[in-house]
């Protein structure tokens, strides 16, 4: 099979991480290769004013100051190395972009576009600077590819990651799209979007580990012939942004030190954020009034959360992640409700690695469980053999993969995993839905859902629980805040899955307002008239 043929656009011959690693990838590729990579050269700013000047080299030292805390949560030993793309023996074409006054917008002359144009490029990457601009966008039969680093219904302009931070945002999108002669308002091929971290050079690499993955599979999918579903277009209503002044940069500096401040005076202060877990005993699940609900005591030096629910031999059931303070660490534990008290059981599974997610069902009279078990890298399966205290592992459904909150459920003559999937290991478990089918229980190859991921949305991706009732199949699903892992969940009416298609319809969203000092909730399951939930308090050591 003939190999598609791209071209890259580039500043210069050293290129940071995202550009080696999209070259990389593309050489693993069976339907493209990058043949040719176009240098920019000859590109000045010396026309930049003193004030914009002191404003990109102040940023540019905020930068680099926050490098020293993102390898606390993220291994980027490479992230900010500098890379040679000669190294790679690609075909090197230089050229001299025309350069506005303003330094934003690039315009090729007819002799740069014919040696573009000899290459016989199906499609262009930009993954350099400037606005391109003229007939640089109609050469490839497939135009111009690029990213843009930000949720363009929200921020069109740069620098990538920082506006979010600023101003609090609860997520931090970005987008693929096909240029066109007005900004980031091209045609878009896929979105995405991630929890805001609450630094900025830690949300820009989480963004940057994130978009390269799916620009990938974007172009994989286009060569393939795939279908690939844009998006409806809007009127942008936001301002340009640009570098920060010195004036927000400073402004961000002291909304940083001051959120960093109250994190020291809460540790000081000896406070600890703990999960807790409630019931009741009810009629109708989307009619409860929370508040009235049970709080089910903690285990002295741990908490208790992501509650599911089990009935057997006409007993009810309560499976919980049991997060031990001493080895940092959950496990799975038990309680017996009776006569509305529950009664703690004790430990059901214990391993050498974190669990939770206690994902409980029955199928040709066994009893099985899909915990949370992403530090082992695996979606794994235990069997029940004396219930409810003795399990045992029974096999390994997916490997290799950091996958977290199964949901398991069969329909329509298959088995469906619904996960949450961290595609670029960068710990966020949070963005992504994937599916995942087999028409066996216990098979080896599980095949992805076509339209992975399904959900990319913090705010809506997370699984939280599952609720059958009268057919019907119902989602719960976290919601993520600023910073804040567990500030709401929601109920979402699954309308459609196959092969090809998923659909979901929000019923509800519900805040952690419920209890006094609750800053949290995220778990929601209801079965044979209980419902569990769980939220998160702030209390002293």
């Amino acid at each position: 099979m003939k190999k598609a043929k791209i071209g890259l656009i580039l500043d210069d011959k050293l290129q940071s991480w995202n550009i080696k690693d999209l070259i990389e990838k593309s050489l693993e590729s069976n339907v493209y290769e990058i043949s040719c990579i176009i240098v920019q050269k000859n590109i000045s700013i010396s026309n930049s004013s003193f004030i914009k000047k002191i404003n990109e080299y102040f940023f540019k030292f905020i930068s680099f100051f926050e490098r020293k805390f993102v390898q606390r949560y993220i291994d980027v030993s490479t992230f900010f190395k500098k890379h040679s793309i000669d190294s790679f023996g690609i075909k090197i074409i230089e050229v001299s972009p025309i350069v506005s006054k303003s330094g934003f917008i690039y315009r090729y002359n007819e002799e740069d576009l014919n040696k573009i144009k000899e290459e016989d490029l199906d499609i262009l990457i930009r993954g350099g600077s400037g606005i391109l601009r003229g007939d640089i966008l109609n050469l490839c039969r497939g135009g111009i590819i690029s990213f843009h680093h930000g949720d363009n219904e929200v921020n069109r302009g740069t620098p990538p990651g920082f506006w979010e931070v600023y101003n609090r945002e609860k997520t931090t999108g970005f987008i693929i799209q096909i240029l066109n002669e007005e900004l980031d308002a091209g045609t878009v091929l896929f979105k995405g979007k991630i929890p805001t971290s609450f630094f900025y050079t830690l949300n820009m690499v989480r963004l940057y580990l994130k978009a390269n993955i799916f620009m990938h599979i974007v172009l994989e999918k286009i060569f393939e012939n795939k279908k690939i579903n844009t998006y409806p277009k809007k009127p942008y209503d936001k301002p340009l942004y640009l570098i920060p002044s010195l004036k927000h940069q400073l402004i961000y500096l002291f909304k940083t030190c001051l959120y960093l401040l109250k994190k020291i005076v809460r540790r000081l202060q000896r406070k600890k954020l703990l999960w807790n877990v409630a019931y009741q005993y009810v009629d109708d699940w989307k009619d409860v009034s929370l508040r009235k609900s049970k709080i089910i005591p903690n285990p002295k030096n741990s908490f208790i959360a992501d509650p599911f629910l089990f009935r057997f031999e006409e007993k009810d059931f309560c499976f919980v992640e049991e997060y031990d303070f001493k080895s940092n660490k959950g496990h799975i534990s038990a309680y017996e409700f009776l006569n509305q008290e529950e009664s703690f059981l004790g430990t059901v599974i214990k391993e050498d690695f974190h669990m939770s997610y206690p994902n409980v069902f029955k199928h040709n009279g066994d009893i099985y469980m899909i915990p949370e078990t992403s530090a082992a890298k695996e979606i794994r399966l235990y069997i029940c053999d004396e219930f409810p205290m003795k399990w045992r592992y029974k096999k390994t459904l997916i490997s290799n993969v950091s996958a977290v909150d199964s949901n398991i459920f069969y329909l329509n003559n298959y088995w469906w995993l619904l996960t949450n999937i961290d595609s670029s290991n960068s710990g966020d478990h949070c963005s992504e839905l994937h599916a995942f089918y087999s028409e066996d229980l216990f098979t080896n190859e599980w095949k992805p859902h076509l339209k992975n991921p399904l959900v990319f949305d913090p705010l809506r991706a997370r699984n939280a629980g599952m609720i059958f009732e009268d057919g019907n199949i119902y989602r719960s699903y976290q919601i993520q805040g600023w910073d804040k892992y567990g500030e709401g969940f929601g109920i979402a009416k699954i309308l459609t899955l196959d092969k090809e298609n998923f659909k979901e319809k929000v019923e509800f969203e519900v805040s952690p307002d419920y209890f006094k000092n609750s800053i949290g909730t995220h778990t929601y399951n209801f079965k044979n008239g209980i419902m569990v939930t769980d939220f998160l308090s702030i209390k002293n050591k």
